[in-house]
């Protein structure tokens, strides 16, 4: 193949662009068992995930349908046309099989590339798959959401129950289920973990196991830690900008002078080798993917309530408008001013007295810390240099999940999902 520099820049911004927007889908894998993750580092692990020959491999590739639901009545904004139905995707077997969920981590859609894995993986261990995509995606606050403003964690899980109830309905006549489980990563795991003290309730599904991957302990607490990572504090003289044109940059050199050809899993291992970004680089690189993903977040909320926060309330959007104002000007909303200035606000105004603490509370895996210790049915894997997590956080799973927690040393936040020590231990989990 022929390099042709002319195209170069544009597919490097492109697919940089979609590294960034797309942090939660490109991060993989951990160590487990007597092998170790080989990124020592947790931010590259974390960007980079894992080298291309150590991704486990499957033998029998799933059968993968997407199917759709649709809200009577529902409305949809004109310029979120295409958000009309709200997507999953099923991979089902002939015969009778345990089912599991998969909840996306934040802003990940069902058939983002850690989805796609995940499926695989499961699929292949004996489940029938769902995999929904994150209550942060655009398609689930548009097509789906009741409240449509995502991160207020019992919101959430309501959404993600409501759906799983329509689905369950969809299939049971379909399909011969055995048993029903549930999993997600990152925020997703979050998410199963609520969704199963829901359940000890309302008895719809009585989940048989609960596997979460990478969990937050507290959504806050995670999502300040990447606010500070773009401040001044971080970043000294640069701007959030630099970093990324940075990347950009490295990128460009590495595929312009190297043997790579294409730009995927192994050009970014290869680029996580030959490069030598500071931990400031990394956690700004990081932060600003996060950033990209709430302020799609953000604008898809305010549009759908219509609550003037970044669309003025008088302002009909139309197909041809420019977006990328609106864009700019969510990118630049801390994670904190969205707690205070939009998603407080509107708990305030449905109900009323609502605090701040209680809104933090509620997000955070302290606040169900009962449950989770007496049952047995939830498991936990995850790494102990995540970046998402606290000495303090490490030790509140240790010591509330105990022998159904595997940590594995490094691996960063998900960057060993996809390496073959983790990926099994996650399989016979959730089997177990």
């Amino acid at each position: 193949m022929k390099k042709q520099t002319t195209d170069i820049s544009k597919a490097i911004y492109i697919t940089v662009y979609a590294l960034l927007m797309s942090f939660y889908l490109l991060a993989i894998a951990s160590p487990a068992f007597s092998e170790q993750f080989p990124i020592k580092d947790p931010y590259k692990a974390t960007i980079f995930g894992t080298p291309p020959e150590l991704i486990l491999r499957f033998e029998h590739p799933a059968y993968t349908e997407q199917c759709d639901i649709v809200v009577d009545n529902r409305r949809i904004p004109d310029i979120f046309w295409y958000n009309e139905n709200f997507f999953y995707t099923m991979a089902m077997h002939e015969e009778e099989a345990p089912l599991v969920f998969i909840i996306a981590g934040t802003g990940s859609e069902h058939n983002s590339i850690k989805m796609k894995f995940l499926t695989q993986l499961f699929y292949e261990a004996g489940f029938h798959v769902v995999a929904l995509s994150s209550p942060t995606h655009m398609n689930f606050v548009v097509g789906i959401s009741e409240h449509a403003a995502p991160g207020y964690i019992p919101y959430d899980t309501e959404d993600l129950y409501r759906v799983m109830k329509w689905i369950k309905a969809d299939i049971e006549g379909v399909y011969k289920i055995k048993s029903w489980n549930v999993t997600g990563y990152s925020l997703g795991a979050m998410h199963s973990a609520f969704i199963s003290k829901m359940d000890e309730e309302r008895r719809d599904f009585c989940f048989r196991r609960v596997l979460m991957i990478n969990p937050p302990v507290s959504l806050y607490e995670s999502a300040l830690r990447f606010d500070s990572w773009l401040s001044p504090e971080n970043l000294g003289s640069k701007t959030p900008r630099q970093v990324i044109d940075e990347l950009i940059e490295a990128f460009s050199q590495l595929y312009i002078h190297s043997s790579v050809v294409d730009l995927d899993d192994d050009f970014l291992y290869a680029l996580s080798q030959h490069t030598n970004f500071s931990h400031m680089d990394l956690k700004a690189i990081i932060a600003a993917s996060f950033r990209m993903t709430s302020a799609s977040m953000i604008f898809s909320s305010d549009v759908c309530l219509n609550a003037g926060y970044i669309v003025p309330a008088d302002k009909t959007l139309s197909i041809g408008d420019n977006l990328m104002p609106y864009m700019r000007a969510s990118a630049a909303i801390t994670f904190a001013d969205y707690i205070d200035e939009y998603l407080l606000p509107y708990l305030q105004f449905n109900t009323p007295g609502t605090t701040k603490g209680e809104l933090v509370k509620n997000c955070d895996l302290h606040s169900i810390r009962d449950y989770l210790n007496k049952t047995d049915k939830i498991l936990v894997i995850g790494n102990e240099d995540d970046i998402i997590l606290s000495e303090s956080n490490v030790k509140f799973i240790r010591e509330t999940f105990g022998d159904r927690a595997v940590l594995f040393p490094y691996g960063g936040h998900c960057g060993n999902l996809m390496f073959k020590p983790f990926a099994l231990k996650a399989q016979e989990m959730l089997r177990q």
